[in-house]
């Protein structure tokens, strides 16, 4: 069994239909005014996710992040009563989503995602998407019919063996990007999401990442750090140790609080994204 095999073992999901009280709630996301999450869990079951810590207050506590989903098989109906009831409340931009992938492969049978876009449609609500799966190609017939939408991709890297072993169930990086180019193709907003940025792993293939989203047309890159908090750390660890053991001492060293790592590397991203032309935010 090779490394990577070992790093992120096949995990045996389970999957449960419930019922939300609430779909469209309130969010704390500079420049998203509420959120949608029609799935609790996510198949993508990436290792450094933050959502992970959704675990302790859903009734997961204890079970492996990527090992289980919640479908929230009533989302577009709730949805709907509360758009009818609270129409002019609803005001500013809605997120596709916030702790979960509204794209992951559960989607393709369940299409709570597509369901709940359709009604933001009627209403015509703003809707802002970031997802790792080029599944949201699925819905571009839906999204070009806002007047405002725009696409979200997460890509850490454009080495496959890292996206194996960090985000095991997501769309293989070449799709995603595609994914981009055919939205930006129907004349929709796209942008990227590089994060988490993992020291040594993503930086050899940053620079042409930056180049190949710029190809895209993505309006900007939004750059983050590793995330280590949520219980991140000891899977993050764990994958570390197993997959990329001989440069884990100098990954983890860069991770310390007073590491130059990350100030370091963002001088270079500046560079990167202003050699290629690109609008960039970096996050740390």
């Amino acid at each position: 069994m090779d490394e990577v095999a070992q790093a992120e073992p096949p995990r045996k999901l389970r999957v449960c239909e419930v019922m939300a009280k609430s779909i469209l709630n309130p969010s704390r996301i500079s420049g998203v005014a509420f959120a949608i999450n029609p799935y609790v869990g996510c198949q993508h079951g990436c290792v450094y996710c933050y959502g992970r810590f959704v675990s302790r207050h859903t009734g997961h506590a204890g079970e492996e992040w990527g090992s289980f989903v919640d479908v929230k098989v009533n989302a577009a109906r709730v949805l709907q009563q509360q758009l009818r009831q609270r129409r002019k409340a609803v005001q500013g931009t809605v997120m596709l989503s916030s702790v979960t992938d509204a794209y992951q492969p559960l989607e393709r049978r369940f299409g709570i995602t597509r369901a709940c876009l359709e009604l933001l449609r009627n209403y015509q609500i703003p809707v802002s998407i970031l997802t790792k799966s080029d599944l949201v190609l699925r819905d571009a017939d839906l999204l070009v019919e806002f007047r405002e939408a725009e696409v979200g991709m997460t890509i850490i890297t454009l080495d496959e063996r890292v996206r194996r072993v960090f985000e095991p169930g997501a769309s293989p990086i070449d799709r995603r990007l595609a994914a981009l180019e055919e939205l930006a193709g129907r004349g929709l907003r796209i942008w990227a999401f590089v994060g988490s940025v993992i020291p040594y792993l993503s930086a050899p293939t940053l620079d042409e990442l930056v180049r190949r989203l710029g190809e895209t047309g993505v309006s900007h890159i939004f750059f983050d750090r590793l995330n280590l908090k949520g219980g991140n750390w000891p899977v993050i660890r764990r994958a570390l140790q197993i997959a990329f053991a001989d440069q884990f001492a100098a990954i983890q060293a860069a991770l310390q609080p007073r590491s130059p790592y990350y100030m370091e590397l963002r001088e270079q991203l500046d560079d990167v994204c202003r050699h290629h032309g690109v609008e960039s935010e970096i996050l740390f």
